[in-house]
């Protein structure tokens, strides 16, 4: 009759499950709501840090080496969760970490194991939970509670179809805790425990089923209404219950009459689930009889299978009595008294009527005001404990902190409506915490941005003037370079014209040069007549012999200069300034030639008694020769008239050597104002790239918001 329970155990639990054996379904249904929302909550956590770090491998690739460490301490803030990111390569070594002197070293073992398996599955990968003594190092995150049992977050990062890195998370495992034990949810606050465990490993087989992976409500002092798991749970016959450190891996749930899984667990491993709330329930690791329900499930990313008992004591869940029970008892005793005294009243043989019906009437009144203040006022203070709460929550301006005393949470209906009060107190409590939160995120967010809106514009603005100013350099390089085309086809005109002169008046040179070497040969030819003529003159046939050597090395230096100046004009083309030097050496000639000419005159002077023959001769010879100079003298005009035209050409050169020197400078405006451009779009991208990676993270915000809203079912208004 009483299963596994002895018989003094079991009398009293067998009464009060009896008792409430009309509640069944409805305990059924608190523990499936209990484990449904415990698993949703672990999962959808799970789905957010995923969801979190894959944003963070799409950023990952597009930022600098140099920001790389301050992008990650960035992102750290962002996650409340999360105490250390790092970064693994492919040889599983640390290239970045936010924790200290952790970078460049070599990963630990577990951490090692765990990435190789992300690296080969080229997917996230969640490990855990396993045990490291660097998350004690570092420090808590959310939980109050810490220890040095952590969740390893592995996001690989791709690039080309392969994994280059992976973006390692770190999260204290009492965030899982936290999650399923949220405190003032309790329905069975004195026995109530949400706790996983492993049903199926496959990383680590090592680990068995049935171990604990979460820790329990009663692990230490901060929670317990009795003894805890630390300073020990003594049992009946078979000593205490004790951990060292922390529930995570020190316990094994199985019964220790049997020292096999307690059926809870075996059942749930078994078959998926378990929902056992009746009588006898089933002994847990202390062989307590317990109820409640078992779920398992997979995290998103991990390659274990998971288990999740949501319990509570037998004795406490029906414990309760019904408020018409209680009633019935003192109207019975009440009326039972009221019986016996009436009869004893009758029994009386000298009593007036008018006697009994005063007695009955006073004893009625205070029997009815001993069962309204005694079992009627506290239910009713009750009630008006929680309408008022419920009015102030109601109203949207109550204290989410405010909760019904336990002391007016009777083991009754009112009391399971208060404790249900309290858990919806702490599920809104809960729900406008991660609003608030949410908010406060999406406000600095939105502070953030517009801060780097405002640097954008005023970083835009920067960059207008700048383009303006490059805008009037390039108008103004465009004018001059306008003016710079009309100079070249003046000059190209101007250039055009010197050239045909030129052309023409070396073609003149040239034949007034041809014009003295003929003059000369004449005269050449003459003086030789008169020195055939006579021998007597032979002193003075040797002088005129040397002027005439003179006057043929003149005529051979002038045909050489004349050469001279047509290769010169030919070689200057548009200038022909080389004929100045031609003319100076043309115009040292003809003062030669006259000075030659003069001692031929001084000579013929001498010799003019001696032979009026040779005289005459000598004589054309001197017109000859003064025909030559002549014909010299036009030449030395014509090249000196070249020079003059040359000279009053306009100096289009330096003028253009202006306007390109205005462009020149110009350039360099341009050039500047370039680099001005360049760096503020430099820091415009910057302030752009940042303005994205927060808008990144109110799109974060905002997601976080949708689905914890999306948990309600909302009026259409």
């Amino acid at each position: 009759m009483f299963g596994w329970l002895d018989v003094k155990e079991g009398i009293p639990l067998w009464w009060s499950y009896r008792l409430n054996r009309g509640t069944k379904e409805s305990v059924e249904e608190v523990f499936e709501g209990i484990a449904r929302t415990r698993m949703t909550l672990l999962t959808e956590w799970a789905e957010e840090q995923w969801y979190f770090l894959q944003q963070m491998s799409q950023e990952w690739l597009h930022i600098l080496p140099n920001e790389k460490n301050t992008y990650l301490m960035k992102k750290l803030k962002k996650n409340r969760y999360i105490t250390e990111l790092f970064i693994l390569d492919d040889t599983c070594s640390i290239d970045y970490s936010t924790f200290s002197g952790r970078a460049g070293k070599q990963s630990g073992t577990e951490i090692y194991k765990a990435a190789v398996e992300a690296f080969r599955q080229q997917k996230p990968f969640l490990f855990g939970p396993y045990t490291d003594p660097d998350t004690g190092k570092i420090g808590p995150g959310s939980s109050h509670f810490h220890d040095d049992v952590t969740l390893l977050f592995l996001q690989p990062v791709m690039e080309g179809g392969r994994v280059k890195q992976l973006i390692a998370a770190r999260i204290p495992n009492d965030v899982l805790g936290d999650l399923i034990q949220r405190e003032a949810g309790h329905i069975y606050p004195d026995s109530g425990d949400n706790y996983l465990f492993m049903a199926k490993s496959n990383f680590n087989p090592s680990i068995a089923p049935g171990t604990a992976l979460s820790r329990s409500r009663f692990e230490d002092r901060t929670f317990t209404h009795g003894e805890n798991l630390k300073d020990g749970i003594h049992t009946k016959n078979w000593g205490s219950v004790r951990i060292q450190n922390h529930t995570e891996f020190e316990i094994r749930f199985t019964d220790l009459a049997t020292n096999e899984l307690h059926p809870g667990v075996a059942n749930t491993i078994r078959n998926g689930s378990n929902l056992f709330v009746e009588f006898p329930g089933y002994s847990d690791y202390r062989h307590i009889p317990v109820i409640g329900k078992g779920v398992t499930f997979q995290m998103p990313g991990s390659s274990d299978t998971w288990g999740m008992m949501c319990e509570g004591d037998l004795e406490e869940v029906y414990r309760t009595r019904s408020i018409g029970w209680r009633l019935i008892k003192q109207f019975m005793f009440f009326l039972f008294i009221g019986i016996l005294l009436q009869q004893s009243l009758t029994m009386l043989p000298f009593m007036p009527v008018w006697t009994d019906v005063i007695i009955g009437l006073a004893y009625g009144a205070g029997a009815s005001t001993i069962f309204y203040k005694k079992s009627l006022q506290p239910i009713i203070e009750r009630l008006r404990k929680m309408t008022d709460i419920t009015r102030e929550i109601a109203e949207g301006g109550g204290d989410l902190t405010s909760r019904l005393d336990s002391k007016l949470l009777f083991h009754d209906e009112t009391g399971a409506l208060g404790r249900w009060v309290n858990n919806l107190i702490d599920s809104q409590d809960e729900l406008m915490g991660k609003v608030k939160a949410a908010a406060l995120d999406v406000e600095e967010t939105n502070q953030s941005l517009r801060e780097k809106a405002g640097f954008a514009e005023s970083d835009s603005i920067l960059v207008i003037e700048q383009m303006s100013e490059m805008l009037e350099a390039i108008q103004q390089q465009v004018k001059d370079v306008k003016q710079a085309m009309g100079q070249v086809d003046h000059v190209s005109s101007t250039l055009s014209g010197l050239e045909q002169q030129s052309q023409d008046q070396i073609e003149h040179a040239q034949n007034e040069v041809a014009g003295i070497n003929d003059k000369m040969d004449v005269i050449v030819g003459k003086v030789n007549e008169a020195m055939t003529m006579t021998d007597q003159f032979k002193e003075l046939s040797d002088s005129i012999n040397s002027i005439v050597g003179t006057i043929n090395e003149i005529a051979y230096q002038t045909n050489l200069l004349a050469l001279n100046a047509a290769i010169e004009a030919a070689r200057a083309g548009e200038y022909g300034k080389g004929f100045g030097a031609v003319a100076l050496e043309i115009r040292k000639l003809a003062d030669q030639t006259t000075r030659a000419t003069k001692e031929i005159s001084d000579t013929l002077d001498q010799i003019e008694h001696s032979s009026a023959r040779v005289r005459s001769a000598i004589g054309d010879s001197s017109q000859e020769v003064a025909s030559g100079v002549d014909v010299v003298h036009n030449v030395q005009n014509v090249l000196v008239s070249m020079a003059q035209t040359s000279d009053s050409q306009p100096d289009v050169t330096d003028q253009m050597k202006d306007i390109i020197g205005n462009i020149a400078v110009i350039n360099e405006q341009n050039a500047r104002t370039v680099e001005l451009v360049d760096g503020s779009t430099g820091k415009m991208a910057e302030l752009i790239k940042e303005v994205r990676f927060d808008s990144e993270q109110s799109s974060l915000v905002v997601e976080a918001l949708r689905r914890t809203i999306d948990k309600f079912t909302l009026s259409k208004a």
